[in-house]
Protein backbone atom coordinates (compact mmCIF):
# COMPACT_ATOMS: atom_id res chain seq x y z
CA UNK A 1 0.00 0.00 0.00
CA UNK A 2 1.17 3.26 -1.14
CA UNK A 3 1.68 5.75 1.79
CA UNK A 4 2.55 8.95 -0.27
CA UNK A 5 0.14 11.98 1.21
CA UNK A 6 -1.27 15.54 -0.12
CA UNK A 7 -1.26 18.65 1.80
CA UNK A 8 -3.65 20.98 1.12
CA UNK A 9 -2.35 24.69 1.35
CA UNK A 10 -5.45 27.21 0.86
CA UNK A 11 -5.24 30.90 0.40
CA UNK A 12 -1.90 30.59 0.87
CA UNK A 13 -1.05 34.85 0.47
CA UNK A 14 1.98 36.38 -1.89
CA UNK A 15 2.87 40.53 -0.64
CA UNK A 16 4.46 40.35 -3.85
CA UNK A 17 1.53 40.00 -5.86
CA UNK A 18 -1.47 40.85 -3.42
CA UNK A 19 -3.42 38.09 -4.23
CA UNK A 20 -3.94 34.60 -2.74
CA UNK A 21 -3.93 30.56 -4.46
CA UNK A 22 -4.34 27.24 -3.20
CA UNK A 23 -1.34 25.22 -3.40
CA UNK A 24 -0.95 21.22 -3.11
CA UNK A 25 1.89 19.33 -1.63
CA UNK A 26 2.87 15.50 -2.27
CA UNK A 27 5.18 13.78 0.33
CA UNK A 28 6.69 10.63 -0.47
CA UNK A 29 6.07 7.14 1.12
CA UNK A 30 9.33 7.35 3.16
CA UNK A 31 8.55 11.24 4.43
CA UNK A 32 6.70 10.09 7.73
CA UNK A 33 9.60 6.78 8.00
CA UNK A 34 13.03 8.70 8.17
CA UNK A 35 13.16 12.21 9.57
CA UNK A 36 16.71 12.34 8.57
CA UNK A 37 15.67 12.21 4.98
CA UNK A 38 15.76 15.26 2.60
CA UNK A 39 14.17 15.38 -0.72
CA UNK A 40 14.24 16.89 -4.35
CA UNK A 41 11.46 19.41 -4.94
CA UNK A 42 9.50 19.87 -8.27
CA UNK A 43 7.83 22.64 -8.61
CA UNK A 44 4.62 23.29 -10.40
CA UNK A 45 2.41 25.48 -12.08
CA UNK A 46 -0.84 25.24 -12.21
CA UNK A 47 -1.37 23.44 -9.57
CA UNK A 48 -5.00 23.15 -9.69
CA UNK A 49 -4.39 20.29 -12.75
CA UNK A 50 -1.67 18.40 -11.42
CA UNK A 51 -3.23 15.96 -8.36
CA UNK A 52 -7.30 16.14 -9.02
CA UNK A 53 -9.93 17.63 -12.35
CA UNK A 54 -11.71 20.78 -11.61
CA UNK A 55 -14.45 22.23 -13.33
CA UNK A 56 -12.31 23.76 -16.35
CA UNK A 57 -9.84 20.37 -16.97
CA UNK A 58 -8.64 17.36 -16.12
CA UNK A 59 -5.72 15.86 -14.18
CA UNK A 60 -1.93 15.41 -14.88
CA UNK A 61 -2.22 12.72 -12.17
CA UNK A 62 1.14 13.29 -11.18
CA UNK A 63 1.15 11.60 -8.22
CA UNK A 64 -0.21 8.46 -9.89
CA UNK A 65 2.64 8.28 -12.15
CA UNK A 66 5.28 9.72 -9.18
CA UNK A 67 4.13 6.90 -7.00
CA UNK A 68 4.49 4.19 -10.10
CA UNK A 69 7.70 5.29 -11.26
CA UNK A 70 8.98 5.40 -7.64
CA UNK A 71 7.63 1.89 -7.31
CA UNK A 72 9.67 0.22 -10.21
CA UNK A 73 12.77 2.18 -9.37
CA UNK A 74 12.79 4.26 -12.32
CA UNK A 75 12.79 7.32 -9.81
CA UNK A 76 13.93 8.94 -6.72
CA UNK A 77 11.19 10.08 -4.28
CA UNK A 78 10.52 13.70 -4.62
CA UNK A 79 8.17 15.90 -3.10
CA UNK A 80 6.19 17.98 -5.54
CA UNK A 81 4.66 21.75 -4.83
CA UNK A 82 1.39 22.62 -7.45
CA UNK A 83 1.13 25.90 -7.35
CA UNK A 84 -2.37 26.91 -8.62
CA UNK A 85 -3.08 29.84 -10.72
CA UNK A 86 -5.09 32.44 -10.20
CA UNK A 87 -8.30 32.65 -12.93
CA UNK A 88 -7.68 36.13 -13.62
CA UNK A 89 -4.19 36.87 -13.38
CA UNK A 90 -2.66 33.67 -14.88
CA UNK A 91 -1.78 34.82 -18.55
CA UNK A 92 -0.19 38.21 -16.67
CA UNK A 93 1.68 36.63 -13.94
CA UNK A 94 3.01 33.74 -16.48
CA UNK A 95 4.31 36.81 -18.95
CA UNK A 96 7.60 38.50 -18.69
CA UNK A 97 8.37 41.30 -20.14
CA UNK A 98 7.33 41.21 -23.89
CA UNK A 99 10.61 42.19 -25.74
CA UNK A 100 9.24 43.93 -28.32
CA UNK A 101 6.74 45.61 -26.59
CA UNK A 102 3.55 44.45 -27.13
CA UNK A 103 0.50 44.34 -25.39
CA UNK A 104 -1.29 41.32 -27.44
CA UNK A 105 -3.73 40.14 -24.52
CA UNK A 106 -4.16 43.68 -22.86
CA UNK A 107 -2.67 42.88 -19.56
CA UNK A 108 0.30 43.91 -17.86
CA UNK A 109 3.09 41.28 -17.70
CA UNK A 110 3.91 40.46 -13.82
CA UNK A 111 6.17 37.74 -14.87
CA UNK A 112 9.12 38.90 -12.71
CA UNK A 113 7.19 39.43 -9.82
CA UNK A 114 5.62 35.80 -10.15
CA UNK A 115 9.17 34.96 -10.41
CA UNK A 116 9.75 36.29 -7.14
CA UNK A 117 6.66 34.93 -5.37
CA UNK A 118 7.95 31.35 -6.34
CA UNK A 119 11.44 32.19 -4.92
CA UNK A 120 10.82 34.08 -2.00
CA UNK A 121 7.79 33.02 -0.87
CA UNK A 122 6.78 29.78 -1.96
CA UNK A 123 10.21 27.96 -2.06
CA UNK A 124 10.96 29.84 1.27
CA UNK A 125 8.29 28.52 2.30
CA UNK A 126 8.45 25.31 1.60
CA UNK A 127 12.04 25.06 2.56
CA UNK A 128 11.25 26.05 5.90
CA UNK A 129 8.64 23.75 6.32
CA UNK A 130 9.37 20.70 4.53
CA UNK A 131 12.89 18.84 4.68
CA UNK A 132 14.15 19.90 1.37
CA UNK A 133 16.87 19.62 -0.69
CA UNK A 134 17.42 23.03 -1.34
CA UNK A 135 20.08 23.22 -4.05
CA UNK A 136 19.60 23.73 -8.10
CA UNK A 137 20.74 20.50 -8.59
CA UNK A 138 17.45 19.20 -6.53
CA UNK A 139 15.55 21.63 -7.31
CA UNK A 140 13.06 21.73 -10.72
CA UNK A 141 10.40 23.59 -12.53
CA UNK A 142 7.60 22.91 -14.62
CA UNK A 143 4.80 23.54 -16.48
CA UNK A 144 2.72 23.56 -20.05
CA UNK A 145 1.60 26.10 -22.66
CA UNK A 146 1.76 29.66 -21.00
CA UNK A 147 3.58 27.67 -17.79
CA UNK A 148 5.89 25.81 -20.25
CA UNK A 149 7.32 29.66 -21.17
CA UNK A 150 7.34 31.17 -17.87
CA UNK A 151 9.36 28.01 -16.64
CA UNK A 152 11.59 28.37 -19.22
CA UNK A 153 12.07 32.53 -18.42
CA UNK A 154 12.28 31.41 -14.92
CA UNK A 155 15.22 28.19 -15.78
CA UNK A 156 17.50 30.93 -17.51
CA UNK A 157 16.99 33.95 -15.29
CA UNK A 158 17.25 32.12 -11.76
CA UNK A 159 19.33 29.41 -13.00
CA UNK A 160 21.01 29.24 -9.79
CA UNK A 161 18.34 28.35 -8.21
CA UNK A 162 16.18 26.15 -10.32
CA UNK A 163 18.88 23.12 -11.85
CA UNK A 164 15.71 21.65 -14.19
CA UNK A 165 13.78 23.18 -16.30
CA UNK A 166 10.48 20.94 -18.11
CA UNK A 167 8.79 22.81 -20.39
CA UNK A 168 5.94 21.31 -22.04
CA UNK A 169 3.94 22.86 -25.09
CA UNK A 170 5.84 26.29 -24.36
CA UNK A 171 3.94 29.44 -25.50
CA UNK A 172 6.29 31.09 -27.03
CA UNK A 173 4.52 32.90 -30.22
CA UNK A 174 0.88 33.89 -30.48
CA UNK A 175 -0.14 33.26 -34.21
CA UNK A 176 -2.74 35.64 -35.35
CA UNK A 177 -4.85 32.88 -37.16
CA UNK A 178 -6.26 35.88 -40.02
CA UNK A 179 -2.48 36.89 -41.03
CA UNK A 180 -0.43 33.98 -39.82
CA UNK A 181 1.87 36.63 -38.34
CA UNK A 182 4.14 35.48 -35.58
CA UNK A 183 4.12 37.81 -32.09
CA UNK A 184 6.90 36.17 -30.01
CA UNK A 185 5.88 36.91 -26.17
CA UNK A 186 9.14 36.35 -24.83
CA UNK A 187 12.94 37.35 -25.10
CA UNK A 188 14.99 34.36 -26.50
CA UNK A 189 18.18 33.05 -24.29
CA UNK A 190 21.27 32.63 -26.36
CA UNK A 191 23.69 32.20 -23.15
CA UNK A 192 24.52 28.37 -22.04
CA UNK A 193 23.34 27.97 -18.20
CA UNK A 194 23.81 24.86 -15.91
CA UNK A 195 20.32 23.44 -16.39
CA UNK A 196 19.04 20.02 -17.62
CA UNK A 197 16.03 21.07 -19.87
CA UNK A 198 13.11 19.18 -20.74
CA UNK A 199 11.27 20.84 -23.90
CA UNK A 200 8.61 19.21 -25.96
CA UNK A 201 5.45 20.21 -28.74
CA UNK A 202 2.65 17.70 -29.62
CA UNK A 203 1.96 17.40 -33.39
CA UNK A 204 -1.08 18.32 -33.06
CA UNK A 205 -1.80 21.88 -31.32
CA UNK A 206 -2.72 23.78 -34.75
CA UNK A 207 -1.79 27.36 -34.23
CA UNK A 208 -2.27 27.12 -30.02
CA UNK A 209 1.34 25.90 -30.37
CA UNK A 210 3.31 25.72 -33.37
CA UNK A 211 6.14 22.84 -33.48
CA UNK A 212 8.36 25.11 -35.59
CA UNK A 213 8.43 27.80 -32.95
CA UNK A 214 9.64 25.14 -30.32
CA UNK A 215 12.32 23.20 -32.39
CA UNK A 216 13.46 26.90 -33.47
CA UNK A 217 14.32 27.94 -29.49
CA UNK A 218 15.55 24.37 -29.47
CA UNK A 219 17.98 25.12 -32.44
CA UNK A 220 19.40 28.18 -30.20
CA UNK A 221 19.54 26.24 -27.60
CA UNK A 222 22.05 23.76 -28.93
CA UNK A 223 23.94 26.73 -30.96
CA UNK A 224 24.56 28.21 -27.48
CA UNK A 225 25.86 24.87 -26.21
CA UNK A 226 23.24 22.39 -24.98
CA UNK A 227 24.31 19.27 -25.51
CA UNK A 228 20.73 16.75 -27.57
CA UNK A 229 20.17 13.68 -25.36
CA UNK A 230 22.08 15.22 -22.90
CA UNK A 231 21.42 18.35 -21.26
CA UNK A 232 18.71 19.03 -23.56
CA UNK A 233 16.11 16.67 -24.01
CA UNK A 234 13.03 17.36 -27.27
CA UNK A 235 10.03 15.44 -27.85
CA UNK A 236 7.65 16.03 -30.74
CA UNK A 237 4.59 13.85 -29.60
CA UNK A 238 2.70 12.11 -32.11
CA UNK A 239 -0.67 12.16 -32.44
CA UNK A 240 -1.21 14.81 -29.19
CA UNK A 241 -2.73 17.85 -28.87
CA UNK A 242 -2.88 21.13 -26.68
CA UNK A 243 -4.59 19.08 -23.62
CA UNK A 244 -4.13 18.28 -19.58
CA UNK A 245 -4.33 14.57 -21.13
CA UNK A 246 -1.41 14.73 -23.70
CA UNK A 247 0.66 16.32 -20.86
CA UNK A 248 -0.21 13.43 -18.49
CA UNK A 249 0.84 11.10 -21.08
CA UNK A 250 4.07 11.92 -21.28
CA UNK A 251 5.27 13.58 -18.21
CA UNK A 252 6.89 10.80 -17.18
CA UNK A 253 9.41 10.97 -19.20
CA UNK A 254 10.71 14.34 -18.14
CA UNK A 255 10.45 12.64 -14.68
CA UNK A 256 12.94 9.86 -15.20
CA UNK A 257 15.19 12.92 -17.00
CA UNK A 258 15.54 14.65 -14.17
CA UNK A 259 15.16 12.37 -10.71
CA UNK A 260 15.97 8.89 -12.11
CA UNK A 261 18.24 7.11 -15.27
CA UNK A 262 17.09 7.29 -18.54
CA UNK A 263 17.99 3.65 -19.14
CA UNK A 264 18.83 2.25 -22.92
CA UNK A 265 17.44 2.03 -26.73
CA UNK A 266 15.32 -0.58 -27.00
CA UNK A 267 13.28 0.83 -30.00
CA UNK A 268 13.20 4.08 -32.79
CA UNK A 269 10.55 5.05 -34.89
CA UNK A 270 11.34 7.47 -37.93
CA UNK A 271 7.85 9.57 -38.68
CA UNK A 272 7.81 12.15 -41.42
CA UNK A 273 6.48 13.57 -44.21
CA UNK A 274 5.35 10.88 -47.43
CA UNK A 275 6.63 13.61 -49.81
CA UNK A 276 8.70 17.03 -49.61
CA UNK A 277 9.23 19.49 -52.80
CA UNK A 278 12.14 20.86 -54.07
CA UNK A 279 10.37 24.15 -54.19
CA UNK A 280 8.20 24.12 -51.04
CA UNK A 281 8.30 24.51 -46.96
CA UNK A 282 11.22 23.30 -45.09
CA UNK A 283 10.08 19.58 -43.69
CA UNK A 284 11.80 17.76 -41.04
CA UNK A 285 11.98 13.61 -39.89
CA UNK A 286 10.85 12.76 -36.18
CA UNK A 287 13.43 10.02 -35.42
CA UNK A 288 11.69 8.79 -31.58
CA UNK A 289 13.88 6.58 -29.85
CA UNK A 290 12.21 4.50 -26.90
CA UNK A 291 14.42 3.12 -23.86
CA UNK A 292 14.25 0.65 -21.62
CA UNK A 293 12.89 2.54 -18.46
CA UNK A 294 9.88 4.21 -20.65
CA UNK A 295 12.06 7.50 -20.92
CA UNK A 296 11.33 8.88 -24.77
CA UNK A 297 12.72 11.31 -27.21
CA UNK A 298 13.40 12.66 -30.34
CA UNK A 299 16.71 12.52 -31.62
CA UNK A 300 18.27 16.07 -32.85
CA UNK A 301 21.79 14.49 -32.80
CA UNK A 302 20.85 11.41 -35.24
CA UNK A 303 22.91 8.94 -37.74
CA UNK A 304 20.86 8.80 -41.24
CA UNK A 305 21.91 6.74 -44.35
CA UNK A 306 19.95 8.08 -47.95
CA UNK A 307 19.52 5.16 -50.55
CA UNK A 308 19.84 7.58 -53.33
CA UNK A 309 21.98 10.77 -51.99
CA UNK A 310 21.69 12.31 -55.06
CA UNK A 311 17.60 13.17 -54.86
CA UNK A 312 18.11 13.76 -50.73
CA UNK A 313 20.17 15.17 -47.96
CA UNK A 314 19.17 14.88 -44.02
CA UNK A 315 21.01 16.85 -41.70
CA UNK A 316 21.88 14.75 -38.40
CA UNK A 317 18.67 17.07 -36.83
CA UNK A 318 16.54 15.51 -39.31
CA UNK A 319 16.13 18.52 -41.67
CA UNK A 320 15.49 17.18 -45.35
CA UNK A 321 17.42 18.69 -48.14
CA UNK A 322 15.62 17.71 -51.49
CA UNK A 323 17.92 17.76 -54.41
CA UNK A 324 15.75 16.26 -57.53
CA UNK A 325 13.04 14.58 -57.83
CA UNK A 326 12.41 10.99 -57.44
CA UNK A 327 11.51 8.16 -54.68
CA UNK A 328 14.35 7.27 -51.64
CA UNK A 329 14.54 5.45 -48.35
CA UNK A 330 15.40 6.62 -45.43
CA UNK A 331 17.02 4.92 -42.55
CA UNK A 332 17.72 6.40 -39.17
CA UNK A 333 20.44 4.64 -37.22
CA UNK A 334 21.48 4.35 -33.51
CA UNK A 335 23.45 1.71 -32.04
CA UNK A 336 22.26 -1.93 -33.51
CA UNK A 337 18.41 -0.04 -33.86
CA UNK A 338 17.40 1.16 -37.06
CA UNK A 339 14.30 2.84 -38.58
CA UNK A 340 13.30 3.10 -42.20
CA UNK A 341 10.67 5.77 -44.19
CA UNK A 342 10.28 5.63 -47.81
CA UNK A 343 10.12 9.45 -49.15
CA UNK A 344 8.98 11.09 -52.37
CA UNK A 345 11.02 14.42 -54.30
CA UNK A 346 8.49 16.24 -56.29
CA UNK A 347 9.46 19.58 -57.96
CA UNK A 348 6.70 21.71 -56.19
CA UNK A 349 4.85 21.30 -52.63
CA UNK A 350 2.64 25.32 -51.35
CA UNK A 351 3.32 26.51 -48.80
CA UNK A 352 -0.36 26.62 -47.85
CA UNK A 353 -3.71 24.70 -48.69
CA UNK A 354 -7.62 25.55 -48.68
CA UNK A 355 -10.16 24.34 -45.95
CA UNK A 356 -13.53 24.58 -46.22
CA UNK A 357 -14.76 23.75 -42.54
CA UNK A 358 -18.64 24.06 -42.01
CA UNK A 359 -20.01 23.59 -38.48
CA UNK A 360 -23.89 23.05 -38.34
CA UNK A 361 -25.09 23.63 -34.27
CA UNK A 362 -27.90 23.19 -32.31
CA UNK A 363 -31.44 25.78 -31.88
CA UNK A 364 -29.74 25.86 -28.17
CA UNK A 365 -26.84 27.59 -28.81
CA UNK A 366 -26.48 30.81 -27.38
CA UNK A 367 -25.81 33.63 -29.99
CA UNK A 368 -22.12 33.69 -30.35
CA UNK A 369 -19.99 35.61 -33.67
CA UNK A 370 -17.44 32.63 -33.03
CA UNK A 371 -17.19 29.31 -32.90
CA UNK A 372 -13.42 26.96 -32.17
CA UNK A 373 -12.85 24.37 -34.64
CA UNK A 374 -9.39 23.81 -34.54
CA UNK A 375 -9.90 27.71 -36.53
CA UNK A 376 -12.10 30.23 -35.10
CA UNK A 377 -15.35 29.77 -37.47
CA UNK A 378 -16.96 33.02 -38.31
CA UNK A 379 -21.36 33.11 -37.93
CA UNK A 380 -22.70 32.37 -41.59
CA UNK A 381 -25.90 32.50 -41.08
CA UNK A 382 -28.01 31.38 -37.44
CA UNK A 383 -27.18 27.90 -36.39
CA UNK A 384 -23.90 27.56 -39.02
CA UNK A 385 -20.81 28.57 -38.70
CA UNK A 386 -17.28 28.28 -40.79
CA UNK A 387 -15.81 29.90 -43.85
CA UNK A 388 -13.03 28.99 -46.13
CA UNK A 389 -9.46 29.61 -45.05
CA UNK A 390 -5.92 29.37 -46.79
CA UNK A 391 -3.70 27.55 -43.50
CA UNK A 392 0.27 26.37 -43.44
CA UNK A 393 0.09 22.83 -45.25
CA UNK A 394 0.69 19.98 -42.92
CA UNK A 395 -0.50 21.31 -39.73
CA UNK A 396 -2.76 18.66 -37.12
CA UNK A 397 -5.82 19.57 -35.06
CA UNK A 398 -7.10 17.87 -31.89
CA UNK A 399 -9.91 19.65 -30.60
CA UNK A 400 -13.76 19.63 -29.55
CA UNK A 401 -15.72 22.06 -31.04
CA UNK A 402 -16.90 24.86 -28.96
CA UNK A 403 -18.24 28.64 -27.91
CA UNK A 404 -14.92 29.28 -25.33
CA UNK A 405 -13.23 27.85 -22.49
CA UNK A 406 -15.70 25.14 -20.33
CA UNK A 407 -18.19 25.63 -23.27
CA UNK A 408 -17.41 22.61 -25.58
CA UNK A 409 -19.58 20.04 -27.40
CA UNK A 410 -21.00 16.87 -25.82
CA UNK A 411 -23.51 13.91 -27.48
CA UNK A 412 -27.02 14.70 -27.54
CA UNK A 413 -27.06 13.29 -23.58
CA UNK A 414 -24.55 15.60 -22.51
CA UNK A 415 -22.03 12.88 -22.93
CA UNK A 416 -18.66 13.75 -23.50
CA UNK A 417 -17.83 12.87 -27.17
CA UNK A 418 -14.32 11.67 -29.12
CA UNK A 419 -11.78 14.22 -29.93
CA UNK A 420 -12.03 15.73 -33.36
CA UNK A 421 -8.72 15.81 -35.51
CA UNK A 422 -7.56 16.79 -39.05
CA UNK A 423 -4.39 17.67 -41.24
CA UNK A 424 -4.30 19.97 -43.36
CA UNK A 425 -3.66 18.77 -46.79
CA UNK A 426 -4.62 20.03 -50.25
CA UNK A 427 -8.62 20.21 -50.84
CA UNK A 428 -9.70 19.41 -47.52
CA UNK A 429 -13.94 20.01 -46.83
CA UNK A 430 -15.04 19.21 -43.27
CA UNK A 431 -18.56 19.23 -42.30
CA UNK A 432 -19.25 19.11 -38.73
CA UNK A 433 -22.64 18.97 -36.49
CA UNK A 434 -22.57 19.84 -32.54
CA UNK A 435 -25.49 17.64 -30.73
CA UNK A 436 -25.52 19.79 -27.75
CA UNK A 437 -22.96 21.39 -25.16
CA UNK A 438 -21.59 20.90 -21.77
CA UNK A 439 -22.75 24.35 -20.46
CA UNK A 440 -26.38 23.54 -21.69
CA UNK A 441 -26.76 20.58 -20.03
CA UNK A 442 -27.82 21.05 -16.08
CA UNK A 443 -25.85 18.76 -13.68
CA UNK A 444 -22.73 18.73 -15.76
CA UNK A 445 -20.13 20.12 -14.59
CA UNK A 446 -16.85 19.55 -15.65
CA UNK A 447 -15.15 21.71 -18.20
CA UNK A 448 -13.39 20.04 -21.06
CA UNK A 449 -9.35 20.38 -21.40
CA UNK A 450 -9.11 21.00 -24.67
CA UNK A 451 -11.15 24.06 -24.65
CA UNK A 452 -7.89 25.77 -25.89
CA UNK A 453 -6.07 27.63 -22.12
CA UNK A 454 -2.51 28.89 -22.96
Amino acid sequence: MNLSRFIAIHNFYSNILGNERDMFIYLPESYEKNEDQRYPVLYMHDGQHMFFEDQKGESWDIHITVDALVSQGKMREIIVVAVSHVEDARISEYMHANPDGLNIFNTTNQGELYEDFLIKEVKTYIDKEYRTLPDKNNTALMGSSAGGLVSYNIGFRQSDTFGMIGALCPFFVSVDPSTMEDRWLSRLFTEKKELKIWMDVGDSEGFTVMEKHVRYVTEILIKSGFQPGNDLMYYLAVHSGHSQKDWAARVHAPLIYFFGEIGTPVRVDLQGPEAVGIDGPEQTLNALVYFDSGFMMSDLDGTYEVGDPDILEVTKDGKLIPLKAGNTLVTYKNNNLAAQLEIAVVPHMSDTVTVNISVKVPACTPVTDTLYAGIELPMIHEGLYGGMFEVPRGISFEFRISRGFGKHETDHEGKEVPYRKFTTDDGLILNYEVDHWVDMNPGIVKGDENDIQI
